[in-house]
């Protein structure tokens, strides 16, 4: 039996017409009626349904056809026709009926999933039911599902077949369009490895997350089905779970692939034929999503900084160091294992990659190539977001900046050279409170206020290391270590009375009741700070030596207090309690000495 051309005609006018409803006409449908072309749609669909299931029973009835090749022919119409019905319910609020049509067309194509008039439907389908399982926070099952997909489309490549999109069925033998379904059936796949992705978060699985969001980007790639600037962010998003995992070979690699797509889209973003104002739009969004991959830039080289730094600082101890060794190789082996799911063999990628190390940086050179690069990119960012009009985005990147100079203060072995590192990195802080009013950005004053004391108490300590060195300081170095540590002192008071229940409040300050574990910690932190400073001040005037220890008693006083009252808080406290509890015995006595300095 052959089906003749007018009922192949037939309904592949019908199949046309609800299709250029949805994926045209919808697009006009009006805010009060959002839905009536997909509800058109819907109906044209719901009649070609009926005529094929009527086909098929027709068919079936005749035993010398059940089972021929034209039977599946109508089965994988109907199929298809299943499947644009359950987007289309979904689509219109109506999951439940949607999810019907989806599971109806999975029965249909599961025992052909392997044949050419099946994969494409079948994937598509599971594709479908997996956003509605997701939905329902259903996300193993969907996964389940998804895998199943996945194992289908492998085994039907495998075969060398093609795959028939839905216009070769409509199509006489003679005349199929097989370049359709061959495209159709790797996007399908292409979405289910999306799909699998967000599964796989979902469930806790990030390592399988990160490797289908690869290969989802991998395939964008290979055939040529992406937008460069959604490709890109993509990119970049995802080399910052490597970040995290301290993979920087493929967290440098993704980004090298996003900054290479960033700069061949910009050359032919801009067409001969747009007007002024899509020229202008185009160019702001790309100035803005390049902001953003620089930014991730300079994440990757901060943090690359960062854990040299915790490595080199694990040194001393050969247990750690064992375990960071142990920690590298499996990355490694975990690497070498799982090549594929991180590179991107179809770019070049060598000239981008070469900018910056992958390795642990070892000396002070080694860290100051990276810390250039990190300032490079943040400029990059910079020139984008404006502390007129980003205050908040604007915020972070001079944030960012203090934080390079802390890093490379870390490497840098001369003690002058490390406090001017420090006195630049306070700077960046105080010229960013100088801009922000805390009524409005009053946590990134906290931070701002909290780094910069820690930034200024880094000067005092090389300024009295390099004073202990003489066996007189001279009035210069006294004024500069007062300096340092009275900066240090304002900053972190001011972080200290941000938290403050009633900030007029003195001796028996109540703190703000809705502050977290990390937050009472840092309170706790910021009066031992506050303490040893105030006792490290240098002061020839008794009076104002005595006005000294006193503050420097109360805060220490404090802390005692707040860590009896936030025990889960002090927990990791133990050599800043050991010293206060010292300081403490140590004080009343210095104070009666100087008192008596003073009748």
């Amino acid at each position: 039996m052959v089906i003749p051309k007018e009922v192949l005609s037939d309904y592949k006018e019908l199949f046309e017409k609800a299709n250029k409803l949805v994926e045209e006409e919808s697009s006009s449908d009006p805010p009060t009626d959002p839905y009536r072309s997909h509800y058109k749609a819907r109906d044209v669909l719901l009649d070609l349904k009926k005529q094929l299931d009527d086909q098929l029973i027709s068919m079936r009835a005749s035993e010398e056809v059940e089972g021929c090749d034209e039977e599946l022919v109508f089965k994988s119409m109907l199929g298809f026709v299943c499947r644009d019905l359950g987007r289309i319910y979904i689509y219109t609020e109506e999951s439940s009926e949607g999810e019907k049509f989806l599971n109806r067309c999975l029965e249909l194509m599961e025992p052909h999933k392997k044949l050419v008039e099946g994969i494409i439907p079948y994937i598509g389908a599971v594709n479908e039911l997996s956003i509605v399982l997701g939905s329902r926070q259903e996300y193993k099952a969907a996964a389940e599902l998804l895998l199943k997909a996945e194992i289908s489309y492998i085994e039907f490549k495998e075969s060398g077949n093609v795959a028939l999109a839905v216009v070769d069925l409509y199509s006489p033998p003679d005349e199929l369009a097989t370049a359709a379904g061959a495209k159709e059936l790797e996007n399908l796949y292409t979405l289910c490895c999306f799909y699998l992705a967000q599964m796989y978060g979902h469930i806790g699985e990030p390592e399988k997350s990160a490797q289908c969001c690869h290969r989802t980007l991998h395939r964008q790639l290979q055939f040529k089905s992406y937008d460069a600037i959604d490709f890109a962010l993509n990119t970049a998003t995802l080399s910052q779970y490597y970040l995290g995992k301290e993979r920087f070979k493929e967290a440098r690699h993704h980004l090298a692939a996003a900054t290479i797509i960033m700069s061949e889209h910009e050359l032919n973003m801009l067409q001969p034929e747009m007007n002024e104002q899509q020229r202008s739009d185009y160019t702001e969004t790309f100035r803005h999503r390049y902001a953003d991959v620089a930014r991730c830039w300079a994440k990757y080289g901060l943090h690359l900084l960062q854990s040299s730094k915790e490595r080199l600082l694990q040194d001393d101890d050969e247990e750690q160091q064992e375990q960071v060794t142990q920690a590298t190789h499996a990355t490694k082996q975990l690497t070498l294992a799982a090549h594929e799911d991180y590179r991107f063999a179809d770019l070049d990628l060598t000239a981008c990659e070469s900018r910056v190390s992958c390795d642990y940086c070892l000396t002070f050179d080694d860290a100051k190539l990276v810390f250039h690069f990190v300032n490079e990119w943040l400029d990059v960012a910079k020139d984008y977001y404006k502390a007129e009009t980003e205050a908040t985005e604007y915020a972070k990147i001079i944030q960012d900046y203090a934080e390079a100079y802390e890093h490379i203060a870390f490497f840098e072995e001369q003690p002058e050279n490390q406090a001017k590192m420090q006195k630049r990195r306070a700077k960046f802080l105080e010229d960013l409170l100088d801009l922000l009013d805390p009524m409005f950005y009053l946590k990134i004053c906290r931070e701002c206020w909290y780094v910069a004391g820690t930034a200024h108490a880094a000067v005092l300590d090389v300024r009295l290391d390099s004073m202990k060195a003489q066996q007189s300081p001279t009035p210069e170095q006294v004024k500069r270590i007062n300096q340092a540590a009275l900066k240090a002192i304002k900053h972190f008071e001011s972080f200290v009375k941000s938290y403050l229940a009633s900030p007029t409040v003195n001796d028996g300050e109540q703190w703000k009741s809705n502050m977290d574990m990390e937050e009472v910690r840092l309170m706790l932190y910021a009066h031992f700070h506050i303490g040893r400073l105030y006792y490290k001040l240098i002061s020839g005037q008794p009076q104002q030596q005595l006005e000294q220890l006193q503050q420097c008693l109360r805060y220490y006083k404090r802390f005692t207090e707040a860590c009896g009252e936030h025990m889960d808080a002090s927990k990791p406290m133990h050599g800043e309690i050991s010293v206060v509890r010292e300081m403490l015995e140590l004080l009343p006595l210095k104070i009666v000495t100087v008192k008596r300095r003073l009748e």
